[in-house]
């Protein structure tokens, strides 16, 4: 399996400083106050697989993506591509390979810009072949967006060319975060066909982060569930679906809408502060199985059944893990 793994991240963490230190917090040696967006993950990603991150806002899904392609520098810890560990002398190699698509393309392209200009900056030759090639392989009329300003465009068509300008750099690997949030729910399923479509068409890998589980189930092989910037659950998309482990995920699974559904049963309480997260399980204020040892210490992530979770539920697999 190793030699199939395009990326890896080993004891990931990523600390942002809370507000500024001043001459005063200096002077009386204050010690810093740290937001703990990431704190010790550890993933892989398969060449050719989506691997879905799903979580509620804070959970650190987007710092996740944005470390992975270095748009953001760990605090500490491993990012490992192509069997090559990344560091801020060889970040190319990342970069050549790598591209983002963000949850608003409104933001994040460049206004002034006309469609085909904005493709056509992402790419080494600047060819107008190329680009009506781009243009019409995500669904677009070349003739018609060419010459439009992002304004002149709908949410999905702007998604749309958003994809297009990142195909534009032939990437192995797209980090998506939550490309269709933003988008009604019809244009929402076009997106993700077409996501589905590019993919098995040019054998990429994706690592596709969401809010909602309905989505990730829909679209990846593998889910990650985070908490808090904690990794709590891993595992093939379907089993964690069908079976989940931990008490989070299914949390999240009884919040989602469905035909027949009367009544939703979102976690209860609120998102734990990152800068003083709760001792132990970061969950087990809103767990309804949480026991005096989940208060105390930070489960492990353990297998079980192929899979990983972190909760003291399964404290058997962790003390056969630890002989």
């Amino acid at each position: 399996m190793s030699d199939n793994i395009l990326y890896k991240t080993i004891d990931l963490k990523k600390y942002y400083l809370a507000k500024k230190r001043g001459i005063l917090e200096t002077i009386t040696r204050q010690p810093p106050i740290f937001v703990k967006a990431l704190d010790g993950v550890s993933i892989y990603i398969r060449k050719g697989e989506v691997l879905g991150v799903v979580g509620e806002s804070g959970s650190g899904k987007t710092t996740l993506g944005k470390i992975l392609a270095t748009l953001e520098k760990p605090t500490s810890g491993s990012l490992i591509f192509m069997g090559i560990e990344i560091n801020d002398n060889n970040e190319e190699i990342v970069r050549k390979h790598v591209h983002m698509v963000f949850q608003n393309p409104a933001t994040s392209v460049n206004p002034r810009m006309r469609v085909k200009d904005i493709v056509k900056e992402a790419m080494k030759n600047k060819d107008e072949e190329k680009v009506r090639e781009l243009l019409e392989e995500v669904g677009l009329d070349y003739n018609y967006v060419k010459d439009k300003y992002p304004r002149e465009l709908s949410g999905g068509q702007l998604q749309r060319v958003a994809i297009a300008r990142a195909l534009a750099k032939e990437p192995d690997f797209l980090i998506l975060d939550e490309p269709t949030s933003a988008l009604d729910a019809s244009v929402q399923s076009q997106i993700l066909n077409l996501l589905v479509d590019l993919q098995k068409e040019r054998n990429l890998t994706y690592l596709f982060i969401t809010h909602n589980i309905a989505v990730a189930r829909f679209i990846a092989d593998r889910v990650i569930i985070m908490y808090a910037g904690k990794v709590v659950e891993e595992g093939d998309t379907r089993e964690v679906i069908s079976e989940p482990m931990h008490p989070y995920t299914q949390a999240l699974l009884n919040s989602v809408p469905e035909l027949g559904k009367k009544e939703l049963k979102p976690p209860s309480g609120e998102v734990p502060s990152l800068i003083n997260p709760p001792s132990g399980c970061r969950f087990h204020p809103r767990c309804p199985f949480a026991m005096q040892i989940c208060k105390e210490r930070e489960p492990p992530l353990v297998e079980v059944n192929g899979r990983r979770v972190a909760c003291w539920l399964y404290e058997t697999n962790w003390k056969k893990a630890s002989d």
